[in-house]
């Protein structure tokens, strides 16, 4: 965007050096187990708030063979960018997205006859395969189907024209929340069961694709990777969880190093002087016991930046922390930068990720994790929350 009258107030970057990075740690960490697996990326929820487009670029220029999304819009969006790797829809589709998806040349997850039949049927017409990824219930009860069930599905799409069974999934329900992992193990168990019992039956060993990783089990156990690795936050350089962190190091392994690779940006709109005893935004939550220096930010929890934050976060100004005050509205924040020595209208401000004092010697980072911690969540939802408004800039 050349023209400075259009310049956004507040934006993302997101760094192909980190990205690229994390792909060949994460690349790296799958051969653990020998061979050379399929890497399938998950860029739903706008890339973890990435951005889908200008991440699934940069993920597949690191390297990355597939790409993973929630529905098929997001295919679409791809497609129409001229994307033209193979893409994984996880999410639902009915009779007729299926149709559409294989219009699409999409792979997707089945655990409906009647999406199964429709896509056939579909693929046939234009003398295509619908390739599918049967979904086996191993534990977390949310989408598949249990052992028989899904035995029965993989027998009817191996007999079904016009359809692939192309692999065979499942996901855990509790391997990053714990570093006891026994229920993982068991629905582990559970999968090598089905798979075997499918092998058996229908002699496709050699070619199906059975994969249960995400980033958690690829950094803890290299031989869950089979000859496809699913994952996505790890992609983005953060760590699942600290309970994965920990378990990495109780099985005598070195952490890898994963680089964040989001940070969010804005500016200062104004600064005012606020004398002592008065009040800072709406319901009077913050009060000054100074005469305090009140930087105003245009952006607000339209655009993503929670309200929770309020009186409890903290932004960068010259690689500076700067508590936020009052209450965040719709499309402001305020901060208190009574001692910052950098503030000044125009001054760029970090929400999230990290930035330098200007003299180079020192910086900090608000990360995902610790934002999450103030809100009491998980920095998953952190940055998917960023509005797909804001603008996403890949950058060096």
């Amino acid at each position: 965007m050349n023209d400075p009258t259009m310049q956004p107030n507040t934006w993302i970057d997101v760094s192909r050096a980190a990205l690229t990075h994390n792909i060949d740690v994460l690349r790296t960490a799958s051969r653990r187990a020998g061979g050379e697996p399929v890497l399938c990326v998950m860029v739903k929820g706008n890339a973890y708030g990435h951005g889908l487009l200008p991440a699934a670029q940069a993920l597949l220029d690191a390297g990355t063979h597939w790409l993973a999304v929630h529905d098929i819009s997001e295919v679409q969006t791809l497609r129409h960018a001229g994307i033209t790797a193979p893409i994984y829809v996880v999410g639902y589709l009915s009779p007729d997205q299926a149709r559409a998806a294989v219009r699409m040349d999409t792979r997707f997850v089945l655990y409906d006859a009647q999406v199964l039949i429709a896509a056939a049927e579909e693929a046939r017409s234009l003398g295509k395969l619908a390739r599918v990824h049967v979904k086996v219930e191993t534990g977390n009860n949310r989408q598949g189907l249990r052992h028989e069930a899904a035995l029965a599905l993989c027998r009817l799409v191996a007999n079904t024209p016009g359809a692939l069974l192309e692999g065979l999934a499942t996901h855990f329900a509790d391997i990053e929340d714990t570093t006891d992992h026994r229920f993982a193990n068991r629905q582990l168990e559970r999968f090598r069961q089905t798979a075997d019992a499918i092998h058996t039956e229908l002699g496709l060993t050699e070619r199906l694709l059975v994969h249960a990783s995400n980033s958690a089990a690829l950094l803890l156990w290299p031989d869950v990777v089979g000859k496809m690795a699913r994952f996505g936050i790890a992609a983005y350089g953060l760590w699942p969880s600290k309970e994965t962190w920990l378990s990495v190091c109780e099985l005598g392994q070195k952490p890898v190093e994963l680089r964040p690779a989001l940070t969010w940006k804005t500016v200062i709109a104004q600064i005012h002087d606020v004398p002592a005893g008065e009040y800072v935004g709406y319901g009077r939550t913050w009060r000054a016991v100074r005469n305090t220096r009140v930087a105003v930010l245009p952006v607000g929890y339209y655009d993503g930046y929670d309200r929770g934050l309020s009186n409890i976060g903290k932004v960068l100004v010259g690689g500076v922390r700067a508590p936020i005050i009052g209450r965040i509205a719709m499309n402001m924040t305020m901060i208190d930068v009574t001692d910052s020595a950098t503030a000044r209208v125009g001054a760029e401000v970090v929400l999230l990720g990290e930035q330098t004092t200007p003299d180079g010697n020192d910086s900090d980072r608000i990360s995902a994790d610790e934002t999450a911690a103030w809100l009491g969540t998980i920095h998953y939802e952190v940055v998917t929350r960023i509005a797909e408004h804001i603008e996403r800039r890949l950058v060096s």
